[in-house]
C-alpha cells in the first residue's frame, strides 16, 4: 500500500502565549539544531527572550508537528502587531532588532511545512491584513513558498548585509582584508601597546556578564557622543539581551568579546557565531562599543581585528556584518550579500481593496 502524502501525518497548533513558547523551548531547540540553514536569530535563545521583553501585539507562532512520534519538524515564529494605518501586519519575532528572520523547517518537510502554515494563515484571515516580513535570505522557505490564491504578493530586496569572506588559516587574511586596513591595524595596535598591558577575552560562564554590563555602557557612550541613541538604549531590549546571553553562551553561540587596557574594559564586540557542526559556519558582528576616551587607540578596530582572527581559528567561512551599509565594513573587505522583502495581503484585504 502507498504510504499517505508527507502532508497528511503533520498536525499544525499555535502557540498563543509567553508559557507555551517558553514550555517549547527543549522541542524548538532540537529543531533548530537540525536546519543546516538555521542562524544563531531562530534560536529559542533568541527568539523567546525578545517576545518577552520586547515583542507586541498577539502572538500566533506556528508550530508542526510529525505524527506519529510527535516530533517538531517546523515553526514559524509568527506574531499579530496592532494596526498600522488601519492594518493588522504579521511579523516575525525578533523584528526590528534581528537580522535574517526566518522559520525553521527541518530537513524534507520545508514544502509540507510552508503548506501548511500558509492554510492556517489563510484560514485566519479575520485576524490580519498583511504579512511583512523583511530580512529574509535568499535560501529562507518564507521567500518561495506558493501562497494561498487569491492574495497580492509584493517582493523586493531588503537590506543588504556586508560579508567578509574568510579564508582557511590566519596568514590568509593578508589577502582578504585590504592593505591599507592591516597597515592600520599595525599601527594601532603598536600605539596601544605602547600605552600599556593589553589583554584579548572572551566572555565565559564567570564573566560573561560583566563584559556584557560593558557592552551597554561602552555602546551607549560611543552613540551618546553622536547625541544619538543606540540599539541598547531601551530598558526592554536591555532587558531581553541579558536574558539571551546565558541560553546563547550555552548553545556555544554567543561571541563575546572585550579587550582590557591595563585591566580595564575599553572595547566590547558582540558577536554571534552559528551552531557547532554547522555546515559553511558564519561569525555574526552584532554590536560593538568602546571608551571614547581610549580612541585614539583604535579600540574597536583592534577588537574587530582579533575577533575577525578567531573566527578563522574555529573554521568559519565567512564574517558577516549584518545589515547597514556603513564605511567601515567595506574596509575590511566586506561584499553585500542580499536580503529580500516579502509582503502578502490576504485575499479578503485584497477584495476591500487594502
Amino acid at each position: 500500500m502507498q504510504s499517505p502524502p508527507e502532508a497528511t501525518c503533520l498536525r499544525l497548533e499555535e502557540v498563543a502565549t509567553l508559557a507555551s513558547l517558553q514550555r517549547l523551548r527543549p522541542a524548538w531547540q532540537a529543531l533548530w539544531q537540525e536546519v543546516p540553514s538555521a542562524t544563531p536569530f531562530q534560536s529559542p535563545g533568541w527568539l523567546i527572550p525578545w517576545w518577552q521583553h520586547i515583542g507586541e501585539g498577539e502572538l500566533m507562532t506556528l508550530t508542526i508537528w510529525r505524527e506519529p512520534d510527535e516530533r517538531l519538524v517546523g515553526l514559524v515564529p509568527l506574531y499579530i502587531y496592532p494596526e498600522v494605518s488601519g492594518r493588522r501586519l504579521v511579523f516575525l519575532l525578533g523584528m526590528a532588532t534581528t537580522d535574517y528572520l526566518d522559520a525553521l523547517a527541518a530537513p524534507g518537510h520545508a514544502d509540507a511545512v510552508m503548506s501548511l502554515a500558509f492554510r492556517h494563515l489563510a484560514a485566519q484571515g479575520s485576524r490580519w491584513e498583511v504579512c511583512e516580513w523583511p530580512q529574509l535570505r535568499p535560501e529562507s522557505a518564507l521567500l518561495v513558498a506558493a501562497v494561498p490564491q487569491g492574495w497580492r504578493e509584493e517582493m523586493g530586496e531588503s537590506e543588504a548585509c556586508p560579508l567578509l569572506a574568510l579564508p582557511p588559516t590566519v596568514d590568509g587574511l593578508r589577502e582578504a582584508i585590504p592593505a591599507k586596513t592591516r597597515q592600520n591595524l599595525r599601527t594601532a595596535r603598536r600605539r596601544a601597546e605602547q600605552a600599556g598591558t593589553l589583554r584579548w577575552e572572551r566572555a565565559g560562564p564567570r564573566d560573561a556578564e560583566e563584559i556584557f554590563e560593558a557592552q551597554i555602557l561602552l555602546h551607549q557612550a560611543r552613540w551618546g557622543e553622536r547625541g544619538e541613541s543606540g540599539v541598547l538604549d531601551t530598558d526592554a531590549v536591555r532587558a531581553a539581551h541579558r536574558a539571551a546571553v546565558p541560553d546563547l553562551l550555552r548553545s556555544d553561540v554567543l561571541r563575546l568579546h572585550a579587550l582590557r587596557l591595563d585591566g580595564r574594559i575599553i572595547a566590547t564586540l558582540y558577536g554571534l557565531a552559528d551552531r557547532p557542526g554547522a555546515a559553511a559556519r558564519r561569525v555574526y558582528f552584532y554590536l560593538g562599543g568602546f571608551d571614547p576616551g581610549a580612541a585614539a587607540l583604535s579600540p574597536g578596530a583592534l577588537l574587530l581585528g582579533h575577533a575577525i582572527e578567531e573566527a578563522v581559528r574555529e573554521g568559519a567561512s565567512a564574517f558577516d556584518f549584518l545589515r547597514g551599509g556603513e564605511a567601515y565594513k567595506y574596509r575590511w573587505g566586506a561584499r553585500d550579500a542580499p536580503t529580500y522583502r516579502r509582503r502578502l495581503v490576504h485575499a479578503s484585504a485584497v477584495l476591500q481593496g487594502a
